[in-house]
């Protein structure tokens, strides 16, 4: 059984390699967000290095997703132009300023203009790491690998608490300074995908790095197999591009794509990540520091994105956010509940165990709402449409993550909390509706597989219940 397991390892270990290699800019990606809720309380007080308002703040917390925007943008024109791999690399540049700003930061300018320029390196990221990810994964760990570099930002962001709960603002960006630069050093010696070099008709490079990525595997079977996918999907130009994409199959998962990154980013993911040690200090927690409670849950979280990247190939993409649905609902439910009784005068040291079980809860996201819509982007979609849909994600996220983050606190200041939460809890609800009901398994398929089973569907008119049957 060891032998077994040895020798699987040794057919992939390549894929594994390029996965964690990846994930260093997910984790300094995720710095950039775990930097915000410890210095955002810290510069929000009297005394702070760089005096901020409320309304400062609230610019700081959503000009991460504003540059998203752009960087959405910029990746998916890179990645149509240069390839995957090489619009990963180029999204490095814009976050290397950013942790220079964040190093000579001495006005609330500077953390605009690092917030922007993060911003820009992780709507690039988002738009391409997945694809170049399933461009050289095997299909059996090919969610597995998407999982662990997802997972990397909350590590990130775990590393980003502790680090600003105990270290200046200058140390935080230059010790994320050198984990980017480690991520610029290294990756360019990684190969290609074989795709890449299939459409520039370069067989000879094709195979080597299918004999790098894929070990002990038959070459020309894989090489005729990537070969078939990109020859299958493969458009002259814009026109043919917006037909392709208004052909049924393709417009449904643009759809489903477009929906899973919206009800990603109402499920509070930004807000409450961002707002956190102020949402607990709100809810008059004493018995543990906000700090304390917020390197907690992160640090659950991580542990639990963990979790998802074994079960996401075992228990498949459905499960995962069906539960990840359920558990954030009970979650913003209790959130709002708590501030609903504090409203009533209830004696907020009998009250504390809610906010903290809300915030485990909410870490629930890690193992489905956060990975899966990652992984389906990588894997339904045509060869050439990918920039397209790697744009339309990101952009989709990034406009919602910036909408929910900028209006958080007026909303606060016109409802309250609790009803905040509660609209999560709603949206929630609706997604774990979806999820159940429209969402296709697609565990364990090759990208082909799975073009193939959606065309076939297609032409039936067979519904979303259908192509889930024909999945399972």
């Amino acid at each position: 059984m060891k032998l077994k397991a040895i020798e699987a390892f040794l057919r992939v270990w390549p894929q594994w390699a390029t996965c964690l290699t990846v994930a260093l800019m997910a984790i300094s990606i995720g710095l950039t967000i775990g930097w915000t809720s410890p210095f955002l309380a810290r510069l929000t007080l009297e005394d702070s290095e760089i005096p901020i308002t409320d309304e400062e703040g609230s610019w700081i917390v959503s000009l991460l997703p504003f540059g998203r925007l752009f960087g959405a943008i910029g990746g998916s024109v890179t990645m149509e132009y240069y390839g995957s791999k090489r619009s990963l690399l180029m999204s490095g540049i814009p976050i290397i300023i950013s942790w220079i700003c964040i190093i000579f930061a001495n006005s609330a300018f500077w953390l605009y203009v690092f917030r922007i320029s993060a911003g820009i390196s992780f709507g690039m990221y988002y738009s391409c790491f997945a694809f170049y990810i399933g461009e050289i994964a095997s299909a059996n760990i090919r969610g597995a690998l998407v999982s662990t570099i997802v997972n990397g930002m909350p590590f990130g962001t775990l590393i980003g608490n502790i680090m600003g709960s105990h270290v200046s603002m200058m140390c935080f960006g230059l010790v994320s300074l050198v984990l980017t630069i480690c991520f610029m050093t290294v990756f360019p010696l990684l190969p290609q995908s074989p795709h890449y070099y299939v459409r520039q008709n370069n067989a000879i490079e094709a195979k080597k790095t299918i004999q790098w990525y894929h070990r002990k595997s038959n070459v020309n079977v894989e090489l005729e197999i990537i070969e078939d996918f990109v020859q299958s999907s493969k458009s002259t130009n814009f026109r043919d591009k917006i037909n392709q994409i208004m052909e049924r199959k393709n417009r449904r998962a643009f759809y489903m794509i477009i929906l899973l990154f919206i009800f990603m980013q109402l499920s509070g993911l930004n807000t409450v990540t961002y707002y956190m040690e102020i949402i607990i200090r709100s809810a008059k927690v004493t018995s543990l520091e906000p700090a304390t409670v917020v390197i907690i849950s992160t640090g659950i979280g991580i542990v639990i994105g963990w979790i998802s990247v074994y079960l996401i190939d075992r228990c498949g993409r459905k499960v995962l956010i069906a539960v990840s649905c359920g558990c954030v609902i009970i979650a913003m439910v209790l959130l709002g509940l708590h501030f609903l009784l504090l409203e009533q005068n209830f004696e907020p040291k009998s009250l504390e165990w809610l906010p903290i079980l809300a915030m485990i809860l909410f870490m629930m996201m890690s193992i489905g709402l956060i990975p899966v819509p990652s992984t389906i982007l990588s894997e339904l979609f045509p060869d050439d449409l990918k920039s397209i849909a790697g744009f339309t994600a990101s952009i989709t996220s990034a406009l919602f993550a910036f909408i929910c983050s900028r209006t958080y606190q007026p909303l606060i200041d016109l409802m309250s909390e609790k009803y905040v939460f509660w609209m999560y809890a709603i949206a929630m609800t609706v997604c774990l509706v979806y999820s159940i009901t429209e969402m296709p398994e697609t565990k364990g398929k090759t990208l082909q597989e799975i073009q193939d089973m959606l065309a076939s569907e297609s032409k039936k008119g067979g519904s979303s219940s259908e192509i889930t049957r024909t999945v399972r």
